[in-house]
């Protein structure tokens, strides 16, 4: 039984997708388009269409969610609004599924404007507010950096969570983003538009710095659980300084390179806050793994002078994500490190996925497992 992988860590996961339109003449009626990604403005390079294609055909098939970029130079005196509501039409956007389950990605050179049209089957998964949240907290930053790419892929992915999350008919709280700051996320709507991009100046992504009083607030723990306490309230704090003493010192590289936003800060937040989850402890060596929600992939972790200390590398070695299955993540057992020797007896094979026995494993309802063809 052979797997497509996609390795994607959980707090890093470096990811997957997105583009799309043209100029002027895109005003004219066209017959619907075959495929996901029309870069009119030549903003996204054929290798990284041809990915983009690959993976949002795969969402489609997992999650019946049609997605289309389109990227165009101009669209002269019409407003993104209108020619967004238009292309929905035009394009057949999401009409292939059943409850119009379509999402368009509007991007306008000369406007510097970036719009998210939502179908109607996705209005309440996808309110408005949201989706300008994750525009100017999540794809603003990206663009600021000449990588849209990037901003859109690590975008997506947080879509797709949401959409899965609703699959599995799992609650969504975003009361958990709301300690400590004010979100927007309940309000109605279908679609938002933002200038994207804008000022270049200084930073995009998330730099920040504790001083030694904050830093003495994060750290690892003599017990995983008081470890992952702190890590939990170190994600509520919104500062995303890894030089906490919480990871590993090889963890730290990756967690640096990162390019963490707000959103994605958020996005982290939500998987792990308020979830019961189980720890198996051996040795020097510990795992953490999710007792209700079969989406959020396994922690790691090591035990360094007595303090237990979370291991991104270990990570990024052990848990396969996955698109168009009917699981997200499967362990691998065949990384050959620690962990999966340790660790292996653990593990159950559902359908080719390396999964924790005791762990949740509600399978999403997809119509066919395009990772086991």
């Amino acid at each position: 039984m052979k797997l497509i992988k996609i390795a994607i860590p959980v707090i890093i996961l470096l990811a997957l997708l997105l583009y799309s339109l043209g100029g002027v003449s895109d005003q004219s009626e066209e017959p619907i388009p075959q495929g996901h990604v029309f870069d009119k403005a030549g903003i996204i390079s054929k290798t990284d269409i041809r990915r983009f294609e690959w993976m949002l055909d795969l969402i489609q098939k997992e999650s019946d969610l049609d997605i289309k970029f389109l990227f165009v130079k101009t669209i002269g005196d019409a407003t993104v609004e209108e020619v967004a509501v238009k292309k929905m039409d035009t394009y057949g956007i999401g009409r292939k599924g059943e409850k119009q389950r379509g999402v368009l990605f509007l991007y306008v050179m000369d406007k510097n404007k970036l719009k998210i049209e939502v179908g109607y089957g996705l209005e309440a998964y996808m309110p408005d507010a949201f989706v300008g949240y994750l525009i100017r907290n999540q794809a603003d930053a990206f663009f600021k950096a000449s990588n849209p790419s990037m901003g859109l892929r690590l975008l997506i992915r947080i879509l797709q969570h949401r959409i899965r999350e609703a699959v599995l008919e799992q609650g969504y709280d975003p009361s958990i983003l709301k300690k400590g700051v004010e979100l927007p996320y309940l309000s109605g709507g279908a679609g938002a538009a933002e200038k994207v991009g804008i000022n270049k100046q200084g930073q995009p992504f998330k730099r920040d710095r504790y001083d030694k009083e904050g830093k003495a607030l994060f750290v690892a723990k003599n017990t995983v659980e008081g470890t992952f306490s702190n890590y939990i309230s170190w994600l509520y704090n919104r500062k995303f300084d890894p030089n906490v003493g919480l990871f590993t010192k090889r963890s730290l590289p990756i967690l640096k390179r990162f390019p963490m936003t707000r959103a994605y800060f958020d996005y982290i937040l939500l998987q792990y806050a308020s979830k019961e989850y189980k720890i198996i402890k051996r040795e020097e060596l510990a795992i953490l793994y999710f007792t209700e929600d079969p989406l959020v992939t396994p922690m790691f972790f090591n035990k360094i002078n007595g303090k237990w200390r979370i291991n991104i590398r270990a990570e990024l070695r052990n848990s396969r994500n996955h698109v168009g299955g009917v699981y997200t993540w499967s362990f691998n057992p065949d990384s050959n490190d620690k962990f999966a020797r340790t660790f292996k007896d653990l593990l159950v094979n559902i359908r080719g996925y390396y999964r924790f026995k005791d762990g949740a494993n509600q399978q999403l309802p997809v119509k066919v497992d395009v990772q086991n063809k």
